[in-house]
């Protein structure tokens, strides 16, 4: 399976239905067995697969050879991680599959400590790339005493976006560490100048591939895409497609998913070179079609496994699935000609594929924007304005019902994110309330904690400079006296009405429990055109709250009242609060959801606290430093490695604040 350190990598492909491996590495065990193997061998795996799940499987085998190892030798392995979600994940996992939870050491410790557990004893250390950038930082010694005999890079693609320049001096700084490693690599993307970079430095590496998109790349495959107005241009650029690749030299393949498409395919193409596929009776001439070394176009209605057409070089979606994930499996029809892309021939062919977008299937472009983007494959300029358009009519529809705002964006100030389904483009509704300080200082009173850097709020008090005084602001007593209205409202049965749609789009009232009844906006109404009156009522909309918190979440469509006018008309009661420029520690794009709990040490709800107002916009303040009594709020997130001050993603968010007020 594996081969000495200075030949080329094994190479194995795995796409879940199916087991392959390359021509020259015959596999006769299961995929577990392959990875139990390879790592209980000390040798090197890179793991592809781009399913959503984790990709844990190497978890339990990396045990057994620690467990195995450590009584005789010294053993010491480093796991590096994106986020400190994943860290907790992998830890809690670790401690299941180790003997004693002394065999973990803790980036989080005390950095002495940690360095000398890792010079002078076996153990496993998990960490995020900053942790551990700041810990060799910190210890230089690190670099001369610490031996690793193991290095895992988990879901690699996270640790190059979200560790950036970081990560790679990181890498250089571990070469030095240990020479040809035992290296445990997993990824969701094969990222081909990452890889070979890391397969140089490896201990006998075998390359497993379990996703057929990912596997195509990695055996270079070419992607062209066309845009098309109409049926006949697309017919058009097909048929310019087949003269450029000669179907009578290569095995062709074209999906075709709509009948009427299917049809004229059938008289635009030659008829004695195309093989159409239309049910079961077709299976014997699909075989023979199989076994043909080129000449037929072979014309399929959808991807079917059952078929194992495992041979084509070039594929063409002459319209596209339903969904991104069918799509990727499409790419399964190329498994017995993706070459071993490691061992570079003079003779190799080249894999091709051809997409055609119509006005309908540009629904797609932006994934297969993003697919481009990540593997670095050059861009067309029409399909970029193409992908701008699209973005800009999406943008324009989620202003129209007034959808918030993308969440990255408040954060860093920008989303790099071409598949984000939030709103970006800023509008009316984003423009500063009067009622909102946009300078000076301000008291609240913390209702939620929302994420380390952003809170729902009641505001207590302002003062507009520092010599001035402070002026109360009675929000709390018009909280508590807006209940007491719509208690009494709603105890007649007459005033319960279901708002219609058009209502949806004002401020409207949500029952929470008995006799208490909160002010929502409705931020999230899906598609109801064909709804029965019954459907209509346990649809599931989302809302904002605006009293109680600001809190979006999921609510019954029956569980929402009408609202009065003159109650819409009062302005939210509760409001956002952000530390602008503080971000995540680890780089990531949001916070984690395990990073609010040592939080709850600093600050309470329902405690008051002070800060200095940078800019506002809507209902929400940007600040620039909470007052604790002892230490200050970065300070302390800073020493627990859960946030740093960032001061680019301050200025993009200043910019941010300027636009929406002009």
């Amino acid at each position: 399976m594996t081969q000495p350190d200075d030949e080329f990598p094994a190479f194995q492909m795995d796409n879940h239905a199916y087991r392959l491996a390359h021509a020259q590495q015959p596999v006769s065990s299961s995929k577990k067995n392959v990875i139990t193997k390879q790592i209980l061998a000390g040798d090197s795996l890179l793991l592809i697969d781009a399913a959503k799940r984790p990709l844990d499987e190497y978890v339990q085998p990396l045990c057994q050879l620690y467990k195995l190892v450590k009584s005789r030798q010294q053993h010491m392995i480093l796991v590096l991680v994106a986020t400190r979600k994943r860290l907790l994940q992998l830890r809690s996992q670790f401690e299941k599959q180790l003997d004693s939870r002394q065999d973990l050491i803790s980036a989080a410790e005390e950095s002495e400590t940690a360095a000398q557990l890792m010079c002078q004893r076996a153990g496993l250390l998990i960490a995020t790339t900053a942790e551990f950038s700041a810990l060799m930082t910190q210890t230089p010694q690190l670099l001369t005493d610490a031996h690793l005999d193991c290095i895992v890079f988990d879901e690699l693609e996270r640790l190059q976006a979200y560790g950036g320049g970081c990560f790679q001096a990181l890498k250089l700084a571990l070469w030095q560490l240990c020479s040809k490693p035992q290296l445990v690599v997993t990824s969701r993307l094969w990222l081909a100048a990452e890889m070979q970079q890391l397969l140089q430095q490896a201990k006998q590496p075998l390359v497993l591939l379990q996703e057929a998109l990912e596997a195509a790349v990695y055996g270079g495959l070419q992607l062209q895409v066309e845009l098309g107005n109409s049926g006949a241009q697309q017919m058009q650029q097909l048929l310019d497609y087949l003269q450029q690749q000669p179907y009578k030299k290569q095995r062709t393949l074209i999906y075709c998913a709509s009948e009427m498409d299917f049809q004229e395919l059938q008289q635009q193409l030659p008829k004695d070179d195309c093989l159409l596929h239309r049910g079961r009776g077709d299976k014997p001439r699909l075989d023979r079609w199989q076994r043909q070394n080129t000449g037929q176009i072979l014309l399929l209605g959808a991807h079917a496994p059952e078929l194992l057409v495992d041979n084509v070089q070039s594929l063409i979606h002459f319209n596209m699935p339903s969904t991104w994930r069918q799509f990727r499996k499409r790419f399964a029809v190329f498994k017995t000609q993706i070459p071993n892309a490691l061992i570079p021939t003079t003779n190799q062919k080249q894999l091709q594929s051809l997409i055609l977008l119509n006005k309908q299937s540009q629904r797609m472009l932006p994934q297969l924007m993003a697919f481009m983007q990540q593997h670095g494959h050059p861009i067309d300029e029409k399909l970029t304005a193409a992908h701008a358009q699209l973005q800009a009519a999406h943008e324009a529809s989620l202003v129209a019902r007034q959808c918030v705002i993308c969440p990255v964006l408040l954060l860093h100030g920008h989303c790099l994110t071409p598949t984000c389904q939030y709103r970006h483009l800023l509008a009316d509704v984003d423009r500063s309330c009067a009622t909102v300080p946009t300078a000076g200082c301000i008291r609240f009173q913390l209702l939620k904690i929302c994420t380390p850097s952003h809170f729902a709020a009641r505001l207590v008090a302002h003062r507009a400079t520092a010599q001035s005084a402070w002026g109360t602001i009675p929000v709390q007593q018009q909280y508590v006296e807006l209940q007491q209205q719509l208690i009494s409202y709603y105890a007649m049965p007459e005033h319960c009405v279901v708002p219609n749609l058009q209502e949806l789009q004002q401020i409207c009232v949500r029952q929470i429990a008995a006799n208490c009844y909160e002010r929502v906006s409705v931020t999230f109404v899906p598609p109801a055109d064909s709804a029965s009156s019954e459907q209509y009522q346990n649809m599931t909309v989302r809302v904002k709250h605006l009293d109680l918190n600001t809190v979006i979440c999921h609510a019954k469509l029956s569980e929402l009242l009408v609202c009065p006018l003159a109650w819409q008309q009062i302005d939210p009661l509760a409001l956002d609060v952000r530390l602008i420029g503080l971000v995540p520690y680890n780089g990531e794009e949001i916070w984690q959801c395990g990073e609010i709990g040592p939080i709850a040490e600093l600050l309470h709800p329902g405690g008051i606290y002070e800060a200095n107002v940078v800019s506002a916009m809507a209902h929400t303040i940007f600040v620039d430093e909470l007052q604790l009594q002892k230490v200050g709020y970065e300070e302390q997130l800073q020493r627990q490695c859960l946030g740093k001050f960032d001061v680019n993603a301050k200025r993009r968010l200043e910019q941010l604040v300027k636009t929406a007020a002009s």
